[in-house]
């Protein structure tokens, strides 16, 4: 199994949090790719990681998060299944705010079943929040919400994203549109700063950009999302199947 990072401007975070995540877990360094930009002003920082013996992938003339993930579909090979991680991680809990003990056997329990399913994309629920989790079933093949915290996604090369600020939005509900169920393991969830400094925020990401591409997405597709404004002024999208 490959896990895939993308990074921008967070080296320090990257190397604290993610990386020392997984090497809490015994992931492999050779199994880990960390996507940058030629234009990071860490980027000599970055490259350094590869002494280490981590993967490190330069991108030149890609911009934005939804550009970034096309480009990690187009550079893994069809059909193989990758995990995709946000460069902050500190740790995954269940749903009794429990450190998992394994990330390698919940990332296979839950392949087994994308596979079983024919399932191409899966994740965790969004909000550390065991009252909220613990009232869930274990799994759900639904359309729910996958925030790209942590993702297992099954590369098809047919899938291309339009959107940067809304492309955990959009991953879900083309993957949904294909397979017409996407995994969400609802007792386990990524701990994390949401909008933490660098990452999309260093990258244009504000109010109005999110709003732009959330009304592209709900214009393009009303059968599977709604748009809706939030109380501090934030533009969001409801997910479900509206039949």
């Amino acid at each position: 199994m490959k896990f895939v990072i993308p990074s921008y401007q967070r080296f320090d975070k990257l190397k604290l949090l993610t990386l020392t995540f997984l090497n809490t877990h015994d992931i492999k360094k050779e199994d880990t790719y960390i996507i940058v930009r030629v234009d990071d002003t860490d980027l000599s920082k970055y490259v350094a990681l590869r002494e280490e013996g981590y993967n490190v992938e330069v991108l030149v003339d890609v911009r934005g998060i939804g550009a970034t993930h096309n480009y990690i579909t187009n550079h893994f090979e069809e059909n193989e299944y990758i995990v995709e991680l946000d460069d902050d991680i500190i740790d995954i809990v269940d749903n009794n705010r429990q450190s998992i003990v394994s990330l390698k056997d919940s990332v296979e329990e839950m392949l087994s079943l994308m596979r079983m399913e024919n399932i191409s994309y899966g994740g965790l629920y969004q909000v550390d929040n065991n009252m909220f989790m613990s009232k869930q079933q274990n799994y759900t093949t639904d359309l729910r919400y996958l925030l790209g915290i942590f993702r297992i996604r099954k590369i098809n090369k047919s899938i291309i994203l339009k959107t940067n600020y809304a492309e955990d939005f959009e991953n879900t509900i083309l993957h949904y549109d294909r397979d017409k169920k996407i995994l969400k393991n609802n007792w386990l969830c990524a701990k994390t700063k949401n909008y933490a400094d660098g990452g999309c925020n260093g990258d244009g990401r504000d109010f109005n950009t999110e709003k732009e591409d959330k009304e592209y997405l709900s214009n393009k597709y009303p059968e599977y999302c709604r748009l809706f404004q939030r109380k501090n002024g934030r533009w969001d999208l409801r997910l479900k199947h509206y039949k």
